[in-house]
């Protein structure tokens, strides 16, 4: 029994995984989609006896985690070298991404033990080279242990804080050509008036754009922030 069961559960996140994956028009290779079903099973299985995410359904994990972590990958560079996901949880969008674009150098930071017990066994699982997680609880004007010379192309956060808290951390962690990325619901827009005022006083524009976690249909709302002297 324990068998059907385990491959009935296999064949929902396969074929979720898909499904998400066909919304967005991304091609995985056999060995991404393995990765990614390895993750999600692994996620499953944890999720039992750690609280690592209130989703326990397996098709609303990988509706959700997944999708929410293409979102960011829409939005992001092609040749982003290197990121930060700060407040990971349990690896997205950071983790995730890292799948997909293995070459990228990205560090999870997270203030949760268990969740770092996961990212390790999981980063350990999938043989992933070039991933760091810092346990620990990231402060103002701190910098993380393995951030690379010249700051992170990248630094992204999926719902883990306010935008003012974002910036209060980022600001000083991105490269001159890097890009603050946050993931929110439709609730941010009250926010967006003032953290613009402020970014303009850092130096920085942002860019708001809406859009639908597919499958769902949640409202999503995409912040960025980057330097005004690299808007032409």
């Amino acid at each position: 029994m324990e068998t059907l069961q385990t491959k009935s559960r296999r064949q929902i996140l396969l074929e979720a995984i898909r499904t998400v994956t066909g919304a967005f028009g991304l091609p995985l290779s056999p060995n991404q989609e393995r990765d990614i079903l390895t993750y999600f099973l692994t996620l499953h299985d944890w999720n039992r006896s750690i609280n690592l995410t209130g989703i326990r359904e397996p098709d609303l994990l990988v509706y959700k985690h997944l999708g929410d972590s293409l979102i960011f990958e829409m939005f992001m560079d092609e040749k982003t070298e290197s990121l930060l996901d700060i407040g990971t949880g349990q690896g997205v969008p950071g983790l995730i991404l890292k799948i997909i674009r293995p070459q990228m150098y990205v560090v999870l930071a997270e203030a949760v033990k268990k969740k770092c017990s996961f990212l390790n066994y999981v980063s350990s699982l999938l043989n992933l080279s070039g991933l760091k997680v810092e346990e620990g609880r990231l402060e103002k004007g701190a910098r993380p242990k393995a951030m690379p010379e010249g700051g992170f192309e990248m630094v992204v956060s999926q719902a883990a804080g306010s935008l003012n808290w974002l910036l209060d951390l980022s600001v000083k962690l991105f490269s001159e050509k890097g890009k603050i990325a946050s993931l929110k619901g439709p609730s941010v827009k009250g926010e967006i008036d003032a953290i613009k005022r402020r970014a303009e006083g850092l130096g920085l524009q942002v860019v708001v754009r809406e859009t639908l976690l597919p499958v769902l249909n949640h409202e999503r709302v995409m912040v960025l922030f980057e330097r005004a002297h690299n808007k032409s």
